[in-house]
């Protein structure tokens, strides 16, 4: 964790080049919580890219958010989920670097207090509106899961989830893939019930999580983007996620 008066933040990046502004005030508790945490989180996933602010931001919030309690610890995944995710972006977060150890570093914090809340805190969770609930699902998936499929999941919220993109290696490729249609050249994985406990199969939980809130917007096309695609060109099968990357990348 990097001293916020280090000569560090003076070279990182955030969408206002503000961001050890709002932590200093976030972690000083000068300013309301909520209000702080909010502009933070906006500086740093602005349109959903990649600031390097965040990965020194984030072992500082993993620190604080052991003071918070379980309704503001939700809060503060919902905020800053979409900037870890946006690690994934095209120009985002190259490993083997002191800032991807940085962003290590605060996401080995904050995993336990996710894993304590998903676990643990089922009615602050159910307390929360649904619009609270589905963002924090999509942090948690980025702190907990695979920063991609979060990345992408973050990113087809822009169609309500109702459609998708998807490219195979043959050439073929459609832009408005359409998910909520339930294309036949999709097959649908099979996902277990979730135990309330278990975070050990990705699709699992995070499915279970949205079932336990009710959602009607991303659960309905979870056993589709965790399916497998025929291409309708060549026939080759591959999983939903390699069309939607090779989609983003090429096209």
């Amino acid at each position: 964790m990097v001293d916020l008066n280090a000569p560090v933040w003076k070279t990182l990046h955030s969408a206002g080049n503000d961001a050890e502004k709002w932590l200093g005030r976030l972690l000083s508790g000068e300013a309301e919580f909520r209000e702080v945490m909010e502009i933070l989180g906006e500086d740093l996933s602005h349109q959903l890219s990649w600031y390097s602010a965040t990965a020194y931001v984030l072992p500082h919030l993993a620190v604080f958010c052991k003071k918070l309690s379980p309704e503001e610890r939700m809060f503060l995944v919902e905020q800053i989920g979409p900037a870890i995710a946006a690690a994934e972006s095209e120009n985002g977060l190259p490993p083997d670097t002191e800032d991807f150890r940085e962003l290590q570093e605060g996401l080995d914090g904050l995993r336990p207090l996710v894993q304590d809340l998903i676990r643990n805190h089922q009615d602050t969770l159910d307390a929360a509106g649904p619009e609270e609930q589905q963002m924090f699902a999509l942090g948690a998936l980025a702190v907990l899961g695979n920063r991609r499929h979060a990345y992408d999941l973050f990113l087809l919220s822009a169609y309500c989830w109702e459609e998708g993109h998807a490219a195979c290696a043959c050439g073929w490729n459609n832009e408005c893939f359409p998910l909520g249609e339930k294309p036949g050249c999709l097959k649908p994985a099979g996902i277990a019930p979730w135990d309330g406990q278990s975070l050990a199969d990705e699709a699992v939980w995070f499915s279970g999580l949205l079932s336990r809130f009710g959602d009607e917007e991303i659960l309905p096309v979870l056993p589709l983007v965790y399916g497998t695609g025929t291409c309708p060109e060549c026939g080759k099968e591959e999983p939903y996620w390699t069309w939607l990357d090779r989609f983003m990348k090429d096209y």
